[in-house]
């Protein structure tokens, strides 16, 4: 049974006006710090217990954080608290538990958080009882809206009934609102989802009265949660807060994705009215995807001509439109528009090649059919651009008979992302749902040949080919098992001892699933890697709230701020890199429009790393809006080099990957950057 404290869902008239301005949630982590003082808590980075409970997290020292738990010392109870969102061990749940209640604030936030992050229905029932329900002053509003958020984590659907039932806090609830929105959000991506909670978040998106915070989180609740349809009237609401939102492009982004999901002719309505009059070229880009769900000749006139639009984002969205959602009847249109305007960007032409590659007959129209493949290998042996080399290839296999082009020229080019590409390309030939009637009577003499060019990227050894592309000796439809090969396993076994670790994760772990799949043995777990890289606390300890680290760029320059209060260990590595001169010559391999750029990968295509890693760092931050730093992973504690930018918020990411930092200025160069602009400085000032 539920104690009757968690009434406070039901009587949110308790909670009034909050007379705070600022709050941790919300506030760099620099302000953050100033704020603790008051409360006994001082993140203090050249205090070596400070250091240690940081060095404790980072070897992932669960009993010794566990003694810290119960230290007099607020601080260090608060960090050891915290040091659990980023580990996740179940045998820290009871531990914390009674720190829901500990006497100061922060560090009961920590605990709530923490919990929250474990993910355990067993924290559900603590995080529940340790809401304050009785809160006059609203004194407790921050901690309450953390544990809502951690509930959202762990709750049963009870719980989320309970969460969605309130519908009386009011606009000056912030932190409340923000907290609730949160909750049902996790509920949403955890596919726990009720009508009264998809309506409540609804009319929240919709309102501009709510701050903007909770109609975010409301609003990609709406986007994200795989089984929320809004209706006609639904879609109507959202119509409106789109409108609304026109100061806000983050609501109107994920406004215009959840109308997206609906089939209502008042979301058609809006995104098509929208479409050509939207200034924010993010929300733009959403629009176009937005639109696929409807019907397809109408949609057509309305996406076509985004592909001629200035922002090269915008125009490359409105080309891969084509190739997720284009019909056999326009294959012969796609290509067309690459002639007419000559002058579009090297990768919307082709996305719009690859459009057409997918649609167009051999049987029907094969002189079209073999001028777009001519185009798309001509762009191929013409580019100096790795990167539009490396499209080139998965265009190209959209006709699975370019395999052995593709395994030729992608195979031998002299850049990893190529290369990469390549064995990519291949793997989608592989898994094509239709192999044997695309290659008819000599489907069998294909597939054999397909498996020995995994074997030559196997005996190979490169990591990047290795993780794009054994998947495909487990392609159900081509069997691989029956080729009764006695050097197989033992070739893959020592390709497999070759690999460097934890450098090679990836790669080391798709090569281990194929041998298990031949073994014909359960998928073996993710390899476990030991702590590596201990901190470098002399740099940290020069940082300042005025440090910055500045990225001059191809497109110019990118100045950032330091979060080493939540990412003590991200921070350390970047500016050790930065410093080093590592990130001289990088590129931004990865550019996904509305989403991120990512750099820092020595190989330049994704699967690099140097030989070592840095653990997952998870804090009180979350990416609520633009301009994020974040570390790419692999999975928890993989990170090393490679970094990532938002374009904008991307709350699926929060408590998933570190934030270690955010842009200070230069957002207009993070929107600029496009595959393989270069990184061609980094500086640091203390």
């Amino acid at each position: 049974m539920m104690r009757l404290s968690f009434r406070l869902f039901d009587i949110a008239a308790l909670f009034v006006a909050a007379s705070f301005l600022l709050t941790t949630a919300c506030t760099p982590p620099e302000l953050a710090d100033q704020k603790k003082k008051d409360t006994g808590i001082n993140l203090d980075l050249r205090n070596p217990q400070v250091q240690n409970i940081y060095n404790l997290r980072d070897a992932r020292k669960t009993d010794s954080l566990l003694y810290y738990l119960n230290s007099p010392n607020t601080t260090l109870r608060y960090l050891a608290a915290l040091s659990f969102a980023s580990m996740r061990d179940t045998s820290a749940i009871q531990p914390l538990t009674p720190l829901l209640h500990d006497e100061a604030e922060d560090v009961r936030i920590a605990a709530a958080f923490s919990l929250g992050q474990i993910g355990s229905r067993k924290c559900e029932k603590p995080l529940i009882e340790a809401f304050v329900s009785e809160d006059p002053l609203s004194e407790h509003q921050r901690f309450n809206a953390i544990v809502l958020e951690a509930v959202g984590k762990c709750g049963s659907i009870q719980s989320l009934k309970h969460i969605a039932s309130v519908t009386t806090y009011k606009p000056t609830d912030t932190l409340l609102l923000e907290g609730q929105c949160r909750a049902i959000y996790h509920f949403g991506l955890r596919d726990s989802i009720l009508p009264a909670a998809t309506q409540l978040m609804v009319s929240y998106a919709a309102n501009e009265h709510i701050p903007v915070p909770a109609r975010i989180m409301a609003a990609n609740y709406l986007a994200r949660a795989k089984n929320v349809i809004p209706d006609s009237l639904q879609a109507r609401e959202l119509a409106a807060g789109f409108v609304r939102a026109v100061n806000t492009p983050d609501i109107r982004m994920a406004l215009a994705k959840a109308l997206g999901k609906s089939p209502a002719k008042e979301a058609f309505a809006i995104l098509s009215k929208v479409i050509g009059t939207e200034q924010d070229w993010r929300v733009k880009c959403n629009i176009i995807n937005a639109l696929a769900k409807f019907d397809y000749d109408t949609v057509r006139a309305l996406v076509a001509p985004m592909v001629q639009n200035g922002n090269p984002h915008v125009s490359r969205t409105a080309a891969e439109f084509f190739i997720a959602n284009g019909q056999v009847k326009d294959g012969d249109y796609y290509w067309r528009i690459t002639r007419d305007n000559p002058n579009l960007p090297v990768m919307t032409q082709i996305a719009l090649y690859r459009a057409s590659n997918k649609f167009l007959s051999v049987r029907n129209e094969p002189e079209s059919k073999f001028y777009v493949i001519d185009r798309i290998k001509g762009i191929f042996q013409q580019s100096t651009n790795p990167y539009e080399r490396a499209a080139c290839l998965p265009a190209l296999a959209e006709f699975g008979w370019n395999y052995r082009y593709i395994h030729d020229r992608g195979f031998n080019d002299p850049h990893p992302a190529v290369k990469s590409a390549a064995a990519e390309a291949l793997l989608s030939i592989m898994q094509l749902p239709n192999f044997y009637a695309v290659f008819g009577e000599n489907a069998r003499s294909v597939r054999r040949e397909l498996y020995y060019y995994l074997r030559e990227i196997v005996a190979g050894g490169d990591p990047g080919m290795i993780a794009a592309s054994v998947e495909g000796f487990s392609t159900k439809t081509l069997d691989y098992k029956t080729l009764r090969d006695t050097s197989r396993i033992t070739a893959m076994k020592e390709a497999l001892s070759k690999l460097k670790m934890p450098r090679d994760v990836e790669a080391y772990t798709a090569l281990n699933n194929a041998i298990a799949f031949f073994e014909e043995k359960p998928e073996p777990a993710k390899p476990v890697i030991p702590f590596n890289h201990p901190f470098d606390w002399e740099n940290l300890k020069k940082l300042t709230p005025k440090s910055e680290v500045t990225l001059e760029t191809t497109k110019g320059k990118i100045v950032l701020e330091m979060y080493p209060l939540w990412a003590p260990g991200s921070v350390a590595n970047f500016l050790a890199l930065g410093e080093s001169g590592f990130y001289n010559g990088k590129t931004f391999h990865r550019v996904v429009p509305n989403f991120v750029i990512q750099g820092g990968c020595p190989r330049g295509d994704g699967y690099g790393a140097l030989d070592y890693s840095i653990r997952t760092e998870i804090g009180l931050a979350w990416y609520e809006e633009e301009g994020y730093l974040g570390m790419a992973s692999a999975g928890p504690d993989t990170e090393g080099t490679q970094f990532f930018i938002t374009h904008s918020a991307t709350p699926h990411l929060s408590g998933r990957y570190t934030i270690f930092g955010k842009v200070k200025s230069g957002m207009e160069t993070v929107n600029q950057i496009q595959p393989g602009d270069v990184i061609s400085k980094v500086s640091v000032v203390y």
